[in-house]
C-alpha cells in the first residue's frame, strides 16, 4: 500500500471512526483501525462489536493494500502534525505502516 493524502482530511476520519474503537477490551483487533485502499481512495473501519463506523476519503492511491493499527496511536501521532500531505506507506514484508509529513516520521506495526 503507497498513498497519499491531506492531514486534515486523515485526521478527521480517525476522529470519526474512533468513536467506535473499543478502548477496554479482551479482544485487541477492535482497538484498531483498519487502513484499506479500494477504487482510489482510503477507507478506515473501526468496531467495537457493536457498532462499526466507516469513512471515506479522497487520497492519491499508488499501490493498493490494507493494515489494521492501533486508532488511539495513530489518531494522537496525526493530531499532532502540521497541516500538509501525509505520505503513507506499508511493508508487506514486516507488516509496519511508515507516515511521513513534513520532517515528522512513524513507524506503526500492524
Amino acid at each position: 500500500m503507497k498513498l497519499s493524502c491531506l492531514q486534515e482530511n486523515l485526521n478527521r476520519g480517525l476522529i470519526y471512526v474512533g468513536r467506535a474503537a473499543a478502548t477496554r477490551t479482551t479482544l485487541p483487533i477492535t482497538n484498531n483501525v483498519l487502513l484499506a485502499t479500494d477504487e482510489g481512495r482510503l477507507k478506515l473501519v473501526a468496531t467495537n462489536l457493536e457498532m462499526a463506523i466507516t469513512y471515506w476519503l479522497g487520497a492519491k492511491v499508488e499501490d493498493e493494500g490494507a493494515i489494521t493499527v492501533p486508532a488511539k496511536l495513530l489518531n494522537e501521532f496525526v493530531a499532532s502534525l502540521p497541516s500538509d500531505k501525509i505520505n503513507m506507506s506499508l511493508s508487506a514484508r514486516t507488516r509496519t505502516l511508515q507516515l511521513k509529513c513534513a520532517r515528522f516520521e512513524a513507524r506503526i506495526s500492524g
